[in-house]
């Protein structure tokens, strides 16, 4: 699907060459101007097989991802196992909790975070919740400032169901419980309900940032274009570059409607908090 979304692009392209090639003709048209634009084409070309690479990049993260989720679920059943030891069994299921995710931090080890690592991390500990039989959701957002943006998500965290409507915020990077009065905004923000729905999310926020960096290389070429135009030196110079000009802006508004429907779909899934 992704790479009929960039056929458009390609045909537009080929479009621009075959009017370039009209430029090289056009007495109007010198030859350092057909070469300048003609760059101008060749880049465009260059950042579309790239972004294009990246979308294919994408598919074969997606693939691993959803390798790796499976195998989580294989492992709920050991978790059970540990679960079931007086160590990780608290009186309350909050402290049980508190104990689930501290082992969790103990047990593993991670150099860098991000919000696509947190995303992990919070999922695994979900699965180990579920196992000790305490509902769970996994939220997005910001811990540092408000946001009202879930684009502008930074990190992701659990929150337990420990007593009926109750939740109590899980920090998976750190291993331990966070109270809402000590920082209300692990209450802020954007839940899951499964880790499926959160890898979905994760998948379209990747698509998400590849299609915004499309749009701005073609709204810099429009840009270009416009300037090209502004300053032609003969209507019919300036006519090959309205052309140009023209087919750019109409590729940017299809990229700008793509980015709208992909954010309804973003938000969507989530859950406000």
């Amino acid at each position: 699907m992704k790479r009929k979304l960039l056929l458009p692009l390609v045909i537009v392209l080929i479009l621009v060459s075959i009017i370039l090639s009209g430029c090289q003709t056009t007495t109007g048209v010198s030859q350092s101007q057909y070469d300048q634009l003609n760059a101008q084409l060749q880049e465009a070309q260059t950042k579309l097989a790239e972004a294009e690479q990246k979308l294919a990049n994408l598919r074969s993260q997606n693939d691993s991802m959803g390798s790796a989720l499976q195998d989580a679920q294989n492992q709920i059943a050991k978790l059970q196992a540990q679960l079931s030891q007086s160590s990780l069994t608290g009186a309350t299921p909050a402290e049980t909790a508190a104990k689930i995710v501290k082992y969790y931090h103990e047990t593993h080890i991670y150099s860098t975070y991000d919000l696509f690592i947190c995303s992990d991390m919070s999922a695994e500990v979900w699965n180990m919740l579920k196992a000790a039989g305490i509902r769970s959701v996994v939220a997005v957002g910001d811990i540092e400032s408000p946001i009202t943006d879930i684009i502008l998500s930074k990190h992701a965290w659990v929150l337990a169901e420990v007593t009926p409507g109750q939740y109590l915020a899980l920090e998976t990077t750190g291993g331990y419980p966070v109270a809402a009065a000590e920082h209300p905004l692990y209450y802020r923000g954007w839940t899951f309900d499964s880790p499926a729905d959160l890898k979905s999310h994760n998948d379209m926020i990747r698509e998400y940032n590849v299609r915004v960096a499309i749009r701005n290389d073609i709204n810099h070429a429009v840009n270009e274009a416009a300037e090209l135009n502004n300053n032609a030196a003969s209507q019919a110079e300036a006519d090959k570059y309205q052309a140009v000009y023209d087919k750019l802006v109409e590729l940017r508004t299809a990229q700008e409607a793509a980015l709208n429907a992909l954010l309804a779909r973003i938000n969507g899934l989530a859950k406000p908090l």
